[in-house]
C-alpha cells in the first residue's frame, strides 16, 4: 500500500481519537474497545491490501472478514456506549 494511504488513514485515526478524548468521557474499557477495535481494522486493512498484492483475493475477503468484522464491533462498541450513557443521563 502506499504511505499517503497510510499517513492518511492515520490522520483519521488520530483525529478521531482526538475528537473522542476531547468531546467525550470515556472509562477505561471504552478506551480499550476503541483502541483494540482500532487496531484490528487497521491489522485488516493491511493484510487485505497484502493479499490483494499477491494476487489472493480469497485469502483477502477471508482476512478482512475475520479481523475486519470484530474490530468494526469492538470500536462501535467503545464509541456508542460513551453515547449511550450520555443520553441516558440527559
Amino acid at each position: 500500500m502506499s504511505v499517503t494511504l497510510w499517513l492518511f488513514l492515520g490522520v483519521v485515526v488520530g483525529i478521531g481519537f482526538f475528537l473522542a478524548a476531547t468531546k467525550m468521557k470515556l472509562t477505561w474499557y471504552e478506551w480499550v474497545l476503541a483502541v483494540l477495535g482500532s487496531i484490528l481494522i487497521l491489522f485488516a486493512i493491511q493484510n487485505y491490501a497484502a493479499s490483494q498484492a499477491e494476487v489472493e483475493a480469497r485469502a483477502a475477503g477471508m482476512l478482512l472478514l475475520i479481523f475486519g468484522l470484530p474490530g468494526v464491533i469492538l470500536a462501535a462498541l467503545g464509541f456508542v456506549l460513551p453515547w449511550m450513557r450520555a443520553k441516558k443521563a440527559v
